[in-house]
Parts: C-alpha cells; structure tokens; sequence
C-alpha cells in the first residue's frame, strides 16, 4: 500500500494524521532504533482501539509500545505503524481499589496509591514504564510482581472486541502474562491494594528506592533496565542472572558501543552511541559465556523488535 493511502485511510477511518518516517531513538529509553514509516501517539481509548482496528483492516504490520523501557529498536526502523499508547488516567474504586488505564505512568500509579494511603506498590517504585507495559511483562522486583494485584481487566481481543477479564485470563508466572502470545492489548486494570499508614509506605518506597540507586544505572543512562530474566535451575530455585554474568567476567564486556554496566552484569548500556547490533552481539556473547561455563541459558527480558515483523 503506498503511504498516501494509508495515511488517507488513517484519517478517514481514526479522525486524525499520521506521522511519517519517525525517528525511534527518541521513544525508547536505550536511545537506538531506525525510523518507522508511520507513528500515531494515542490519547484516548477511542483512538488507540480505531488504530489498532484499521491497521488490521489493511494488513499494515503494527506494534504498540508505552514508555518504550524493556524495548529494543531494530537500526533500520520498522516498516509499519508504531502506536504509541498515551491513554492515561487513574480513579479511586472504593476504599482499596485502583482503575488505571494502561498508558498511565507507573510513577503516577505509586503516586497515586501513596496520596490514597494504599500499600501494595512500594516494590513498583523506581522501575519505569506504563501499566499497560507492567501487566504485559508482569513486572516485579522483591519477590512481589504487579500480576498479584490484578483482579479484573478491559482487553481488547484479535477480533478488536473489547472484553472484561479477571486476573486468571492472564495466566501470570515470573515475567510472563499471556499477552506475550495471545496478542490482545490490555487497556484498562482494576488493581486491589490495603489501607495503610501514609507514612509508613513512604519510608517503604524510600527504601526501595535506596537500594535501586546503589547498583541501577543512573536515569540519564541509555539502557532498558535488566536485560536477561532470572533463569531457574533444575532444582527449581531462581537465581539472579548477575550472579552468573558476574563469574564470565560480564563487566568488563563492550561491544561497539554497548557495553555492561559496572555497577551490576545484567544491565546492558548505551554508552557512546550504540547500535541494535551491537547491543544483540552483547547479550549474544554474555549468553555464550554463561552456556558455556554453567550449562544456563540465559533468556532475555528486553524485548528486540525487528524492522519487519510478520503479521498473522
């Protein structure tokens, strides 16, 4: 389809224009990636389902992003229409219950919890990114996971049906939700928390936030925060992929200009301008090395999204 008729169809069918040949670097937090030939920003719900709707209708391969953290760009861009969704907003549902639409800022969603005096989401403080992007990769950090706290949700299915759910739809585990698979799009959550003492949870996140800044890099760092999941070992225990990053010699690893980060082995950096590629032969050669050494393989959590994607 050339790009007229598609940018045509778009404005006819969503109600407004598309942008064009947009650089990705500025969307995602590794600051890498390519230009894509279509970029549309969503703001309400009515938007985000009609793009998503006629992208379908026209075959236009498409992907959806949020804050662009946990992502990797492919050099060369996408040939496609990347959705950034921007639907944002949080209510009150009775004295412990959350609504959060799944663009909002996780940083509002604490914030928020924390004016309420609602304990629950001390563990989300300092990880970045959307609700909608938390949920999908069932996002977490001291043994707690914001899947624990879903209790009912809005998604929007393969056939652009938007359908209630409970928690079980998702089917949660360590980093996974079933829209890694399913391919429907979460775009509103209901979350149930506890009363608590306003005080108390502020030390809380103050705490955890102490601990993220001793071995996380810095905000102004260009990285996608851990790069390889937790990996299990045959007797069941989970055990931090840095621990085995550590003993390969992981820090003192650059390829190009990626390199690891010194303060902890499972943060990949952009240090000076690095490519995708660089990136990719990074991680390759750290999963190597720990293969090699302790029969692990290590599974990354950050996600490469590659120029073409094939639609079903």
């Amino acid at each position: 389809m050339k790009k007229s008729d598609f940018s045509e169809k778009f404005v006819k069918g969503v109600g407004k224009p598309l942008e064009q040949s947009v650089p990705l670097d500025e969307f995602a937090n590794f600051k890498i990636g390519g230009k894509a030939d279509y970029f549309f920003t969503a703001s309400s719900l009515e938007d985000f389902v009609q793009a998503v709707k006629l992208a379908k209708e026209v075959s236009m391969p498409y992907y959806i992003i949020g804050g662009g953290y946990n992502l990797l760009f492919d050099d060369e861009g996408f040939r496609g229409l990347i959705v950034k969704n921007n639907v944002q907003g949080i209510r009150q549902l009775g004295k412990a219950r959350i609504e959060a639409l799944s663009g909002t800022d996780l940083s509002e969603l604490v914030a928020f919890s924390v004016n309420k005096g609602l304990k629950g989401f001390e563990f989300l403080a300092g990880i970045p990114g959307t609700v909608g992007g938390a949920v999908f990769s069932n996002a977490g950090a001291f043994d707690q996971s914001i899947g624990n706290f879903l209790t009912k949700a809005q998604v929007l299915n393969e056939r652009c049906e938007q359908l209630e759910v409970d928690r079980d739809h998702f089917s949660f585990a360590y980093r996974q939700s079933c829209l890694q698979i399913s391919r429907e799009f979460l775009l509103k959550v209901v979350f149930e928390l506890e009363e608590g003492d306003r005080e108390k949870i502020k030390d809380r996140i103050g705490g955890v936030l102490a601990e993220r800044k001793k071995k996380h890099p810095p905000w102004d760092v260009a990285c996608a925060g851990s790069y390889f999941k937790n990996p299990v070992l045959p007797d069941g225990k989970r055990v931090p992929a840095a621990y085995f990053l550590d003993q390969v010699g992981a820090r003192k690893l650059v390829v190009g200009g990626a390199a690891v980060f010194e303060n902890h082995a499972n943060f990949i950096i952009n240090y000076k301008d690095a490519t995708a590629q660089n990136v990719l032969n990074l991680a390759q050669e750290l999963k190597r090395r720990v293969k090699e050494k302790f029969g692990v393989v290590l599974e990354e959590e950050v996600i490469f999204l590659p120029a073409t994607l094939s639609m079903p």
